[in-house]
């Protein structure tokens, strides 16, 4: 297979750590109650008539001093660069920022809270911070250029099928994939959404974010989701709801941009 740059790879790219910066990354217990008075539809209005239409947001973070590098950055828990939180709170005036939310969700990793923090503070205290929303952990390998690693066997083996190879000490390709596609689920189901709504890669059918629109009643009803994320989260979000897409394929937004499809 041919090779790939890590870019290409992960999306997401890893700063000495400040220990008076970090957070903990101890996983974060989900709060049940994740909605607010005024936002649209609860979700179990929306399972007892027709289903609603989830409309995802997914925006990465802002740069931290490692995606400047271009190093492999995870489960390392840096944070912003001090000039990132000017640029992001330009964009609180955004559409994808602005409106009513169903669910807020962010990673809890500081570089995603301080991101939400900055773009979108209004909403911050409804967030649901969630570890299965973390980047890959990349284990010996964070901190990394692919220049560093690029005559390493394992390192090109786990380029040409991460799948088939783990990083030393990191979280295998399976575990990655498993809790975001329980979240995924769980957030399908809380909707009202059938969980097989997502499109089969085989027969390269299912939703896009031209999909026709469902009505209930004589108005359009829209479950906006925001999620605050990493860009190798945002990759396996979009192959696995956007037909003929894959992991490879998918391009996550530039850091402090976002992306919106719809389910």
């Amino acid at each position: 297979m041919a090779e790939m740059n890590p870019a290409q790879l992960t999306s997401s790219i890893p700063i000495e750590l400040d220990p008076a910066q970090i957070m903990s990354n101890s996983p974060v217990e989900i709060n049940a109650a994740k909605t607010a008075s005024g936002s649209p539809a609860e979700p179990d209005k929306a399972s007892t008539t027709s289903p609603c239409p989830i409309e995802l947001i997914l925006f990465r973070h802002g740069h931290t001093q490692w995606n400047k590098e271009r190093r492999y950055l995870g489960s390392s828990d840096l944070p912003l660069l001090p000039e990132e939180r000017d640029g992001l709170a330009a964009n609180r005036e955004l559409p994808e920022l602005t409106g009513e939310f169903w669910r807020v969700y962010c990673s809890d990793l500081l570089r995603c809270r301080e991101t939400l923090a900055a773009a979108a503070p209004s909403l911050a205290a409804r967030a649901v911070f969630d570890p299965r929303l973390r980047e890959m952990s990349f284990g010996e390998w964070e901190g990394c250029t692919y220049e560093q690693l690029s005559d390493n066997p394992l390192y090109r083996s786990w380029i040409d099928d991460p799948a088939a190879v783990t990083p030393p000490g990191g979280e295998a390709w399976a575990a990655f994939t498993a809790r975001l596609e329980h979240f995924l689920t769980e957030l399908l189901q809380e909707a009202g959404l059938p969980v097989n709504c997502r499109p089969d890669h085989h027969r390269g059918d299912g939703p896009t974010s031209g999909s026709a629109p469902v009505f209930l009643g004589h108005e359009q009803q829209k479950l906006r989701v925001l999620i605050v994320t990493h860009g190798g989260v945002i990759r396996h979000l979009l192959a696995e709801t956007q037909p003929g897409v894959t992991f490879r394929t998918a391009t996550a937004p530039p850091p402090g941009t976002a992306t919106v499809i719809q389910l």
